[in-house]
């Protein structure tokens, strides 16, 4: 059977593209001004004030202003669009909430979505985890808690992502008791925490208070375990962050025992675990690490030497960390050894008689 078409319905499909198309192009084009940008945008678009084609253009010129992290372009069209009358939809406040949290403005993302509430349209679990993840980027871990909050009085069940973005504003902020407190949340509520949910509560106890480091890498390591036996595999941030939380509780076995599980360790990696070696006073270790590195293709940087440095100094391997910085130099590398490090092991260079 035929389909019928209304007259001017093909024509009308066709300016809609056009529009989209050159409004596109008008939006990502920085050499444009903002009222022009704003005339251009509503006058073409007010063909189709009100109908479907319109709501989807104006969603997609926002989304093509996140793409780019062009968040002034995609509050500017918002902030028109309610100014010209155009019929908005959740969709429209999320976009931009989301164009702000890629542009790390995360106090334009909360003012989206109180004036979502001003337009009378609730917020939903996607726009507050928009929020939260713009809280989270703009390291406001309070807001972020106050955020989750609000969903709970709103009926509304955070999902995984919600969390997650609350746990990792939670570890930017170096808080490692609300980071852990959301997850238990997330079990609570029988929601089943992701690869970065772990990860950013395993940052978060690396983070921990300095006077609790002893008890932080037992945290880090339970947590991982955790995710060993939901069946995820823990991934290069969340062996790092464990590598690191046992550096910093002085457990260099137990730190090596991870980083000898990784698949591909970086350089951070190496960086906590010659570190580790370094407090446990196991400078062979940490010279075998540094070799490690180069053997992996990776270039020590001036953490990685440091470390090595103060490591063979600590046992009275002067020779050796003198070594290690002349490799800092021909590497063309700014020496970040400590004055009290290096004059050590030149003293005991002087004192056995081998010159200054």
């Amino acid at each position: 059977m035929a389909m019928l078409v209304e007259p001017g319905a093909i024509e009308h499909m066709y300016v809609v593209c056009l529009v989209q198309a050159i409004l596109a192009q008008a939006i990502s084009a920085t050499r444009i001004c903002g009222s022009l940008r704003s005339t251009l945008s509503f006058r073409m678009l007010d063909f189709g004030r009100g109908s479907r084609e319109s709501a989807i253009s104006l969603e997609a010129l926002i989304k093509n202003c996140g793409r780019t992290k062009q968040w002034s372009a995609a509050l500017r069209l918002l902030r028109d669009a309610i100014r010209f009358d155009v019929q908005l939809v959740p969709s429209h406040y999320i976009a931009t909430v989301s164009a702000c949290r890629k542009g790390g403005q995360w106090q334009h993302a909360l003012s989206v979505l109180s004036e979502m509430w001003e337009a009378k349209l609730e917020p939903n679990v996607i726009s507050y985890s928009a929020g939260i993840s713009a809280c989270e980027k703009g390291h406001q871990w309070q807001r972020a808690l106050a955020l989750l909050s609000e969903m709970l009085k709103a009926k509304l069940e955070p999902d995984v992502i919600s969390y997650s973005a609350g746990i990792s504003a939670c570890e930017k902020g170096e808080q490692w008791q609300p980071a852990l407190a959301l997850l238990s949340e997330m079990w609570r509520g029988r929601l089943e925490p992701d690869v970065i949910s772990y990860s950013a509560g395993i940052s978060a106890c690396e983070k921990g208070d300095a006077c609790e480091k002893g008890e932080q890498w037992q945290r880090a390591l339970v947590l991982l375990s955790e995710m060993r036996e939901a069946k995820l595999e823990p991934n290069v941030v969340s062996y790092n962050a464990g590598v690191s939380a046992c550096e910093k509780g002085e457990q260099w076995q137990r730190a090596l025992a991870l980083l000898s599980e990784m698949r591909k360790p970086d350089v951070t990696s190496y960086n906590a675990g010659i570190s580790a070696c370094e407090k446990g006073a196991q400078w062979q270790r940490a010279l075998s690490l540094l070799s490690e590195m180069r053997q992996a293709k990776l270039e020590p940087d001036v953490i990685s030497y440091s470390a090595g440095i103060s490591a063979c100094e600590k046992c009275e391997q002067w020779q050796r960390a003198l070594a290690l910085l002349s490799e800092v130099r021909e590497a063309i590398l700014e020496p970040n050894v400590s004055a009290t490090t290096l004059g050590s092991a030149r003293a005991r260079r002087a004192s056995s008689g081998s010159g200054p």
